[in-house]
């Protein structure tokens, strides 16, 4: 019996993970970008919720410091305790050292498109910014791999996979030695 659930669990698991892996994330490299490579990044989620933000610059920093690459939440680099805006952030952004910002906005729920098409699923906007140029390298568009129900912290976690995954198939991640 218990050989029989462990086999079902394993299975469970199994199917979460195919899931996570057939979910769309369609990527824009801008031209002018095709044989750029980043290594270092400050993540930022663009959410009004700061544990939300927290959870999703936490866990896209996480991936990336696991595949080799630096990377720093924007609520470490720019603290919700002194002013937040735009020129904050991006002050805090050059100041930081990254060569590149990964921006992460969810997909207007309100479009008709998202409601109709998209099944009203969540989706991000990802846009990887260079922080020389300040120009928009790459622009990803990612389905919710967990879906809306998933707790918050499965959600950071599978959008952060997926990143790194959309980043390092478009051969945008430097390889250290």
């Amino acid at each position: 019996m218990f050989d029989f659930c462990r086999r079902i669990a394993l299975t469970l698991v199994c199917l979460m993970l195919a899931g996570c892996a057939s979910t769309p994330a369609y990527r824009f490299v801008d031209p002018g970008y095709g044989d750029t490579r980043y290594d270092g990044f400050i993540a930022y989620a663009a959410f009004t919720d700061l544990a939300i933000e927290a959870a999703f610059e936490q866990a896209l920093c996480k991936r990336l410091l696991a595949a080799g690459h630096a990377c720093t939440p924007m609520l470490d680099a720019a603290p919700p305790t002194r002013e937040q805006d735009g020129a904050s952030r991006h002050a805090a952004s050059r100041a930081s050292g990254a060569q590149a910002s990964i921006v992460i906005e969810l997909a207007d729920m309100d479009s008709v498109s998202r409601r109709v098409i998209g099944q009203a699923r969540p989706a991000y906007n990802v846009r990887v910014v260079d922080n020389a140029d300040q120009l928009v390298a790459v622009q990803l568009a990612i389905e919710s791999p967990a879906g809306a129900r998933a707790a918050v912290s499965q959600q950071a976690d599978a959008l952060a996979r997926q990143i790194v995954a959309a980043l390092d198939q478009a051969a945008l991640l430097y390889q250290r030695p």
